[in-house]
């Protein structure tokens, strides 16, 4: 079996991290029945801002019969650090997509708890030049209260979201239920209409939750492609 499912294109910030004012973009055009897997060469670090934000924005399309993955891996975020990320998905007749955004809310493996932070987060999802799906989660101000509260991540401090698009998603939505029961990360799954299924995935281990991402999106890729394929081979480094 191949490693690779498709041609891929990695990201890499040589930087090491965005810190305040700095601008990230990106554009990626998927012609008409071409297929791409997009992804990120490690975990994004969003370091302490004295006061800028950083500015990360994608812009996605994917034309008739096309097929795009969009996967970057987590982005953790530091105590006392400002992003605003915004993706736009443009997406015509027969296409397929499936996207990622993941945030990890401090480095967990030194002991750092996020108590500062302004996050604004969001997709706008477009079939055909209409708006399908707009989505925006935003944090300012003190984030360790605000993450306890049971109506947002209920302790969590890390937290996904899926997008799935395609004619045929909505028949994945109870196999990826099952799968969620089988996992240790709280996961919903819900199908929209429009050919649009989300996943919104988030767990107190930051560990716990990379692997659940990982089954989740291996998951989705089977049942596409009927094929058991790995994900790119950055993601193991």
């Amino acid at each position: 079996m191949e490693n690779r499912l498709y041609p891929e294109a990695v990201l890499i910030n040589t930087s090491g991290g965005l810190t305040g004012g700095d601008v990230m973009s990106y554009a990626a055009t998927v012609e008409e029945g071409a297929r791409l897997t997009v992804t990120g060469q490690a975990a994004e670090k969003i370091y302490k801002s004295l006061g800028d934000e950083v500015l990360v924005t994608a812009d996605l399309e994917v034309l008739a019969g096309g097929f795009l993955e969009w996967m970057p891996q987590e982005t953790i975020l530091f105590n006392q650090s400002h992003l605003i990320r915004r993706n736009k998905v443009h997406l015509h007749p027969d296409a397929f997509f499936l996207g990622l955004e993941a945030n990890v809310f401090g480095r967990t493996a030194y002991g750092e708890v996020v108590r500062d932070i302004t996050l604004s987060d969001g997709w706008e999802i477009y079939e055909q030049g209409r708006l399908i799906w707009f989505d925006r989660f935003k944090v300012d101000g003190d984030a360790e209260a605000l993450f306890k509260k049971p109506t947002l991540l209920d302790g969590a401090i890390a937290a996904g979201t899926v997008i799935i698009y395609g004619t045929d998603v909505e028949s994945y939505i109870e196999t990826l239920r099952d799968l969620s029961l089988e996992m240790d990360s709280r996961i919903g799954v819900t199908a929209l209409e429009s050919n649009l299924v989300i996943a919104r995935v988030m767990n107190k281990d930051a560990a716990i939750f990379r692997n659940n991402l990982i089954r989740l999106l291996q998951k989705v890729r089977e049942l596409k492609t009927g094929a058991e394929v790995p994900l790119p081979t950055v993601w193991k480094v």
